[in-house]
């Protein structure tokens, strides 16, 4: 098994001290927040300066690579021809390789990372769909935090995947290749249009 653990997280609704207290559970001591805006206007404890004020408190370094992992791009070379974010795309950008890079440098120098984002469900997140996939593919290992203090591995959402479009995947003579299908599905449910009349719309918790 990898040695190179990521987890993930959403901050959800959690006040301050239930988040940390989760963080603390599984040793996290580097918060990468992977919101494109990282701010929230229902929780404003997870906006950004505060949310590094507090984190800094409790010893646990923060980091924001909106630029690197967050899924709110307006690019017209990174949409697909509906006018959604292709997260395969964005996966080929500088900015998303520098940030897998920074992750490996960090997991290198001792550091317990997770990755942040704001829906508690990580099946609902891009944290999932647009990253973790990746991450898996290329030598780290990626365990979801939920608010009850257990994990989900990555092969579990995938089963989910594939139980949820199931009936849109063709036949295929390889699971691998059923995977892939079920990541471009929900790729199109879940990805942020700039042409959307929501698009100030909060995520979901």
């Amino acid at each position: 098994m990898s040695s190179a653990v990521v987890y993930t997280i959403g901050h959800s609704n959690h006040e301050p001290e239930a988040f940390a207290d989760l963080l603390r559970h599984f040793g996290v001591n580097c918060l990468v927040d992977v919101r494109s805006v990282p701010a929230s206007g229902r929780f404003p404890q997870f906006n950004k300066a505060a949310l590094s004020e507090f984190l800094k408190g409790k010893n646990i370094q923060y980091l924001h690579f909106g630029k690197e992992f967050g899924a709110r791009h307006t690019a017209p070379e990174l949409l697909d021809e509906e006018g959604k974010v292709d997260f395969e795309k964005v996966r080929q950008t500088e900015d998303f390789k520098s940030g897998v890079a920074r992750l490996r440098a960090g997991l290198e120098k001792g550091y317990t990372i997770a990755l942040m984002c704001s829906e508690a469900d990580p099946f609902d997140c891009h944290r999932f769909s647009m990253i973790s996939g990746f991450l898996e593919k290329n030598g780290f290992e990626v365990k979801h935090i939920l608010k009850d203090k257990t994990l989900k591995t990555n092969l579990q959402l995938e089963n989910q995947l594939l139980k949820k479009y199931h009936k849109q995947l063709p036949f295929a003579p390889s699971l691998e290749e059923q995977v892939s299908h079920a990541y471009l599905l929900r790729n199109k449910d879940v990805a942020f249009s700039p042409f959307s009349a929501d698009t100030d719309t909060e995520e979901q918790i």
